[in-house]
């Protein structure tokens, strides 16, 4: 006579029976979703099982703890670079290993001694299983030196992307161009600029004015003042012209002779500023000169007339054309 229990474990059997069975004659078809499902949750179970029994365990494991110089002794700065981690073995709870590994402690160190000893300064977070094995290194030296200050120039490490047919006009600006570093004697005697970090301004096409911080490649060891410069830097769009001029020979002494030149003008090509050009076209400042020093001092039968532009212009690339003039010399009469 069939039991209770027993037609109840029969009707579950029935209901898992879908679940696993298969046969090899029935065609291939997808498995229900009630299996998928029970596949599923086994994993899950199996993975919250493994990962409850190995966070429970005991074990050691090495973790780094990054070092940090709080104080220096009075009239004494860091002379060589400590440091940066000391590796900690810690043996505990798998759970507490694991935080410490996702957020361990900074090791302050005061260097009011040369000899550091780390190992009884390294602590761990309270209320944790874990206890400390060994430390490596257990101790290291400080070398300290008395401070100074120097004032030394900034290096722009800024590059800078101009837009298609633009260029710079003049060389960019730095405010302030430079810095007063602190630290050890004989380390801010060995630096001579300070780089700023590297940058890139793009597309310039007029003026672009940006912050950029100083490069920090010595921070443990010297103290730089200020953080951070602003660099300005300009660009334009230059074109090509020309202007006619007549050519003056000066410095001719009252009663020498007479001086001619051939031809008696020249062509001064230049690029100009594209938001200069009309008035470069209407400035009165464009002329060529010859001395007769030169006239004198020569041997060839040529001179070469020198060009003068108008100073308050963005002028490039001035020339004469023709670049040399043949001159002659009438004898005045007496």
């Amino acid at each position: 006579m069939a039991t209770n229990s027993d037609s109840q474990g029969a009707v579950f059997w029935d209901w898992l029976r879908p679940l696993f069975a298969s046969t090899d004659n029935e065609p291939r078809r997808e498995p229900p979703p009630q299996r998928g499902m029970a596949l599923t949750v086994c994993v899950l179970l199996s993975c919250v099982l493994w990962l409850s029994l190995t966070l429970g365990e005991q074990r050691t494991q090495t973790v780094r703890l990054p070092v940090e110089v709080t104080e220096t002794p009075e009239g004494q700065a860091l002379a060589e670079v400590p440091p940066t981690h000391v590796q900690v073995q810690v043996q505990g709870r798998g759970l507490d290993l694991l935080r410490l590994l996702y957020s361990p402690p900074v090791l302050k160190v005061n260097a009011t001694t040369s000899q550091v000893d780390v190992a009884d300064m390294v602590t761990l977070p309270q209320g944790t299983s874990l206890q400390i094995e060994s430390v490596t290194p257990a101790s290291f030296e400080m070398a300290l030196e008395p401070p100074q200050t120097r004032r030394i120039p900034v290096q722009s490490r800024v590059e800078i992307d101009l837009a298609s047919d633009y260029e710079l006009i003049g060389a960019p600006q730095l405010v302030p161009d430079s810095v007063d570093i602190e630290g050890a004697e004989s380390v801010v005697q060995g630096v001579d600029v300070w780089p700023t970090a590297p940058s890139t301004i793009e597309n310039l096409q007029d003026t672009a004015e940006v912050q950029v911080p100083l490069a920090d490649t010595l921070r443990r060891l010297v103290d730089v003042q200020p953080k951070a410069v602003r660099i300005t830097a300009r660009a334009g769009r230059f074109v090509e012209e020309t202007r006619e001029v007549e050519v003056e020979v000066t410095g001719v002494p009252s009663g020498q002779d007479l001086v001619s030149l051939q031809p008696s003008t020249v062509r001064i090509r230049y690029r100009v500023l594209f938001r200069d050009l009309f008035k470069a076209r209407r400035a009165s400042e464009f002329f060529a000169t010859v001395s007769y020093d030169q006239i004198r001092s020569d041997t060839t039968g040529y001179v070469t007339p020198r060009v003068h532009v108008p100073p308050d212009l963005y002028i490039r690339d001035s020339e004469p054309i023709p670049s040399r003039l043949r001159y002659y010399t009438f004898v005045s009469e007496r």
